[in-house]
């Protein structure tokens, strides 16, 4: 696969992570195990989705850049901040006893792929 292949995958997979959020608040916060009448939960996943879409835009704009600084930061980003929402997940449900999502394993599966293809990118991108 190609780095800006896996780029527009991501950038994709982020604007459907966040256009829920965004635009049907409740469905997400059922999915997740959230109260959809709550307001602060509410206005948590708006923000969330705010976050996922602007991620997935500058994927949109790193996917037309031929800068490699610019594609290896972004590449990094993903890296990162996807290692760092795992670790908080497995914080939540195992020190503060959250409960799991219905799809735990599938999401943590794909989450920990992708923060491990971000660093293969990133690394091929020098």
């Amino acid at each position: 696969m190609k780095t800006n292949t896996f780029i527009l995958i991501i950038s994709a997979y982020s604007l459907l992570l966040g256009l829920p959020a965004i635009f049907a608040p409740a469905l997400a916060l059922d999915y997740f195990g959230g109260t959809p009448g709550n307001m602060n939960e509410h206005s948590s996943v708006n923000f969330i989705g705010g976050y996922q879409l602007a991620i997935g835009f500058l994927g949109f704009m790193t996917y037309r850049s031929t800068d490699k600084s610019i594609r290896r930061s972004w590449l990094l980003a993903i890296a990162f901040l996807t290692a760092f929402a795992i670790m908080v997940y497995f914080f939540n449900t195992n020190v503060r006893h959250m409960p799991p999502t219905k799809t735990i394993y599938f999401d943590m599966t794909a989450w920990a792929i992708m923060a491990l293809a971000s660093l293969y990118f990133w690394k091929k991108e020098k």
